[in-house]
């Protein structure tokens, strides 16, 4: 059944789940520009997270559900942040006068895939989750956005418009093995993986 958790006027997106199911990361423009908030899976005790006059998107948990990633243009560029998951001590890991964002936690917690304009074009980077050893993983003139790890952590999902138009492609965490996967003239985009339950 479909519930309403936020009944608001404001626009509330970019929802994703704590590791543990009990919290709801997710953006609302309620009080001015888009910031990130916190609410109980319930959709009770909303609380905010980030105050700042900028843009805060796309909340990413860490696998522990201690820290949350996010995007913010709160430096003038678009910069992956990381703050604790109350809000507390954010910290810019990107600080690159590009644009750098779509920030994906990977599932064992030691990194975090992002994009990144700084070589020219949009590509898929990864870096260590305190921001050191950022690397160029795709290394193609085309354009590269929203990574997403497998659940073992052993291929990241991303969408490339290297072959005409925007398909999915997976590669090794190292950016090695590039594959496309999606082949159709639609425009393909935002990969998630599959999760299997067991009980």
């Amino acid at each position: 059944m479909q519930t309403n958790l936020t009944h608001n006027f404001a626009t509330e997106q970019m929802s994703v789940w704590s590791p543990d199911d009990h919290h709801i990361a997710f953006v609302s423009d309620r009080d001015g520009p888009p910031q990130i908030y916190l609410m109980n899976a319930d959709g009770s005790n909303v609380i905010r997270l980030t105050f700042d006059g900028a843009v805060d998107l796309l909340p990413t948990w860490s696998p522990d559900g201690t820290r949350l990633a996010f995007q913010t243009n709160r430096d003038g560029d678009d910069e992956v942040y990381v703050m604790n998951a109350d809000g507390s001590n954010p910290v810019n890991l990107t600080n690159n006068p590009s644009t750098d964002g779509f920030p994906a936690w990977s599932p064992r917690g030691d990194k975090i895939a992002f994009r990144s304009g700084r070589d020219g074009n949009a590509e898929i980077y990864v870096m260590n989750v305190d921001g050191s050893g950022q690397t160029n993983l795709t290394h193609n003139p085309a354009e590269e956005y929203y990574s997403a790890w497998s659940p073992t952590g052993n291929r990241v999902a991303f969408v490339s418009d290297r072959d005409g138009n925007f398909e999915i492609y997976v590669m090794k965490p190292d950016g090695s093995l590039q594959t496309r996967v999606s082949t159709d003239a639609a425009f393909d985009a935002d990969p998630t993986w599959a999760i299997t339950l067991t009980r």
